[in-house]
């Protein structure tokens, strides 16, 4: 294996918006909250750098003027609710230190995803980024992962994709990248020793 793919959202950075919502609202309000926002078409348009958040925020403060308050504040702090899952963030440092090449290939939108590069001196150990905002393609498309090899001259067989979602590691490894799906409860470390990476 010669070069490591992470995504980011639940692999390096914890995604967990239940937890944020709870701090301010009620059950009900929190899964409305959820649907209105997170599970929206709105929302993955976002990570297709369709739309930014201030017209998302615009949009769905209007279509739904009862959470007018709440989604305006949910937009504004969302990305409080990202923060670095560090014991992957310290494989980062390992997998550099042996001397991998590392790659991002992420599902984000550009207002944040530049906040998340400017906030963690982690990104900076990237050798490469491909964001579906900036290509406006998302995964599992399998457009996003050429660009990715295309872009960084992998080799497909060389390399190792670590994602949350089994449906992008299955795109992967029909392309030919080799996968790890990092469900819950995964120990990535040991995951990596496994297959002689670490």
């Amino acid at each position: 294996m010669k070069n490591i793919i992470f995504d980011i959202g639940n692999v390096l950075l914890s995604f967990h918006p239940e937890e944020f919502l709870s701090q301010y609202y009620d059950k009900k309000v929190m899964g409305d909250l959820m649907t209105i926002i997170f599970c929206s078409d709105d929302w993955i348009q976002l990570d297709l750098g369709n739309i930014t958040i201030e017209e998302i925020a615009s949009k769905l403060a209007y279509e739904h003027p009862d959470y007018h308050d709440e989604i305006i504040f949910i937009l504004k702090n969302w990305t409080k609710m990202m923060l670095p899952i560090k014991e992957n963030v310290e494989i980062l440092y390992q997998l550099k230190d042996k001397g991998y090449p590392l790659y991002i290939l992420s599902n984000f939108h550009s207002e944040a995803i530049q906040e998340m590069f400017d906030k963690y001196d982690f990104f900076q150990l990237f050798d490469g980024k491909v964001i579906s905002a900036y290509e406006h393609t998302i995964k599992p498309s399998y457009k996003i992962y050429q660009i990715l090899l295309d872009r960084y001259h992998l080799i497909a067989d060389e390399s190792l994709f670590i994602d949350d979602s089994l449906a992008n590691i299955v795109i992967a490894q029909d392309i030919g990248i080799h996968g790890i799906h990092f469900k819950f409860g995964t120990n990535l470390k040991q995951e990596l020793k496994n297959i002689g990476v670490l």
